[in-house]
């Protein structure tokens, strides 16, 4: 069923794609800060929701499958995957013999996907207001961050094309969640595969450093967001 909270965050969802760039440029807190605060939400995120989502969808399945790993392995793999996509744009190799636009393209269309699998799950998932807004807020803060870094190196593409496809995807991803299956051994691999993505996309792209860095705001985000989640679970039972 599509509520209200469902259309805010698909159209907020969007709108980051397509303006992550300008977002974080014309911050009025600042792009240390902005990026500081986006992994510290993000990184609370996986360890309060992620992982505990992925570690009750392996004990629904276990049963069934051959082993208890399963989902922990698509985990690993989305990991495996994103890293490998990664270490490739950044290869000297792909810098000498390949052209920009095909470096990109690649990072863009790896991140179409990853863009497509998490909204899709994000609106397949039967969760209505507070919950979908504070969840929301997590993907969209997360969304900033690796939109912001992967346009960033490559601003005319990114501007030109990348962040009209991977807007795309994610206006898809978004309606077939909404219209789609919302439970089977299909979705919780799409959870299980986003999961080690994200996890590794916080950690090498989002967790500060360097001229990116505010600790004070990636700490106290990071925080305040977890202990919120904490609270809010237990209070309404999510």
């Amino acid at each position: 069923m599509v509520t209200i909270e469902s259309i805010i965050i698909g159209i907020v969802f969007i709108l980051i794609q397509l303006y992550a760039l300008t977002i974080v440029e014309r911050s009025p807190i600042g792009e240390q800060k902005l990026l500081s605060l986006s992994g510290g939400v993000a990184i609370a995120y996986v360890f309060i929701y992620i992982l505990p989502t992925l570690h009750k969808k392996q004990e629904e399945f276990g049963g069934s499958l051959a082993l208890d790993t399963e989902l922990y392995f698509l985990g690993l793999l989305g990991l495996l995957v994103y890293f490998s996509v990664y270490s490739f744009a950044q290869t000297k190799a792909a810098a000498t013999h390949l052209t920009e636009l095909t470096v990109y393209m690649v990072q863009a269309s790896f991140f179409m996907v990853y863009s497509f699998i998490i909204s899709y799950v994000v609106f397949s998932i039967d969760v209505k207001r507070v919950e979908s807004l504070f969840y929301g807020l997590a993907i969209s803060l997360h969304f900033i961050g690796w939109s912001y870094h992967l346009g960033k190196k490559h601003h005319r593409l990114h501007k030109n094309r990348g962040r009209y496809m991977l807007a795309g995807a994610t206006f898809l991803g978004s309606i077939m969640g909404v219209f789609g299956p919302s439970s089977g051994l299909l979705i919780e691999s799409m959870i299980a595969f986003s999961s080690g993505a994200m996890l590794f996309n916080v950690i090498s792209k989002e967790l500060p450093f360097e001229k990116h860095a505010h600790l004070p705001t990636f700490l106290i985000s990071s925080l305040v967001y977890a202990a919120t989640m904490i609270a809010l679970k237990a209070f309404f039972d999510w």
